[in-house]
């Protein structure tokens, strides 16, 4: 029986101080509490320490993400807030503790909390730690939603910063002055579509009513995760080039089913990622790079025809073309259009060079197009 009598009397300890509010190092639990709760007892939670109060304040990100659809930043924290209230001091020898857990609702506590997000504040807030100088540690934990101002130009190797903002709306300066705290925030592992980058905190001050009030605010810095959305990106963009550069190499007659392919594959792939862009600031470079050069295939295509036109054309040339094709000449030798129908003549002839002339303008400006996308996408 002395067995069980041993672990039941353990178990009853183990129940009486998990229900306690004393933590720490203690020789006495129940002392302790007793002389905490006179301690207590005489102490007013609605007047604050002093004024000036420095309130040392930290913020420790356990999570971040972007809700894309909705604009916003999602933001799991831990807002940690000390101070130093005389009033709550003791003596740790007399006492037998050097630290105890108190019911936040007995203490007096700074009026600083989010400012311009949405906050739900989680339900362990309601206990703050006790030193013997009166130094209080009170942790606040939130789930907070802030407003993003998405820029997707660098989609899909985008950044975001979003800033979240700290104090107190009937305070100022002269009564609780904000200062963070060298905290070392824990660092987060994330396994989602992104990563936290950064967390950088620094101090402003904002002007009511002619008073000074003091902001805390930490920037925060997510980047997408997302490498099938880059390499799909990429390959597109050297698959419509190379299809371009290909058409750019064969006479108009042939040029047509290349530069339709190109259009079709940027087309198909800009109407898949144009719906993450459409409430954002900024279209994504990628995208803009895909529509160029879809549009550069169709118009290829449509220069193609064009100068095969040209080149069937009968009517006598006007003056302005003869002399356009003269000066031409003298920079390029031009080959007329071997064009099914065409007939034969001077004015046939001119035409053809017309043709063949306008055909190289197009071309030199379908490679132009395809370099300036590799450069920028590159």
């Amino acid at each position: 029986m002395a067995p069980l009598a041993t672990l039941a009397l353990r178990v009853v300890l183990l129940l009486l101080l998990a229900g306690s509010e004393v933590s720490g190092a203690c020789s006495n639990v129940t002392l302790f509490a007793t002389q905490l709760d006179a301690l207590l007892g005489t102490y007013e939670r609605e007047a604050a320490p002093r004024a000036p109060l420095p309130v040392l304040v930290a913020l420790d990100v356990r999570h971040a993400t972007v809700n894309e659809r909705e604009n916003t930043v999602r933001l799991l924290a831990d807002f940690r807030m000390s101070w130093d209230d005389p009033r709550l001091s003791w003596n740790s020898s007399e006492w037998g503790c050097d630290s105890a857990l108190v019911s936040a609702e007995r203490l007096w506590l700074p009026d600083v909390g989010v400012l311009g997000a949405a906050a739900s504040d989680a339900a362990d807030n309601l206990r703050a730690r006790l030193a013997p100088a009166g130094r209080v540690a009170w942790l606040v934990r939130l789930d907070l939603a802030a407003p993003l101002a998405m820029d997707l130009s660098d989609w899909p190797n985008d950044q975001h910063q979003v800033v979240f903002k700290f104090g107190s709306r009937s305070h100022f300066v002269d009564e609780i002055d904000l200062t963070i705290s060298d905290f070392k925030a824990t660092t987060v592992f994330e396994s989602g579509a992104w990563e936290l980058m950064s967390v950088e905190g620094s101090l402003t001050s904002w002007q009511r009513a002619g008073e000074e009030k003091r902001v805390a605010q930490w920037a925060v810095v997510l980047r997408r995760r997302a490498p099938a959305h880059a390499l799909a990106a990429r390959a597109t963009l050297l698959a419509a080039a190379l299809l371009l550069a290909a058409a750019a190499l064969l006479p108009p007659a042939m040029r047509p089913p290349l530069c339709a392919a190109a259009a079709i594959t940027t087309t198909l792939w800009s109407v898949s990622a144009g719906v993450r862009a459409a409430g954002a600031l900024a279209a994504p470079r990628a995208l803009s790079l895909l529509c160029a050069l879809g549009a550069g295939g169709g118009a290829a295509a449509a220069a193609a025809a064009v100068a095969l036109r040209v080149a069937r054309c009968s009517r006598p040339p006007p003056h302005a073309l003869r002399t356009l094709l003269s000066n031409a000449a003298l920079l390029r030798h031009l080959t007329p259009l071997e064009v099914a129908g065409a007939g034969d003549g001077a004015e046939s002839s001119a035409w053809a060079a017309a043709a063949q002339l306008l055909d190289a303008l197009c071309v030199l400006a379908l490679l132009l197009l395809v370099l300036v996308v590799l450069a920028l996408h590159g």
